[in-house]
């Protein structure tokens, strides 16, 4: 991906991804709830870490890209 800004999160909100920021770090498997752009701050990309029950907010200008993840990776299926 070469650009990451406003227009392409909003396409993914409900989607998993994994969000790899300008500093290295990597904030894994969250899901996008929502993608803002505000007049006082830069646009900033809501999310959520599902099995942690934890929310977060992050600047679209402190995200590098992000990678999406296959959610047919996490199915699991019961053997009977």
């Amino acid at each position: 991906m070469l650009r990451f800004d406003l227009n392409w999160a909003r396409s993914n909100i409900g989607c998993k991804v994994n969000l790899h920021l300008k500093d290295g770090s990597v904030i894994v498997n969250v899901l996008i709830t929502n993608a803002v752009k505000s007049k006082h701050e830069s646009s900033a990309l809501y999310y959520t870490i599902p099995l942690r029950n934890k929310f977060g907010k992050v600047h679209l200008r402190e995200i590098a890209w992000a990678e999406r993840l296959d959610s047919h990776l996490f199915m699991t299926s019961s053997v009977a």
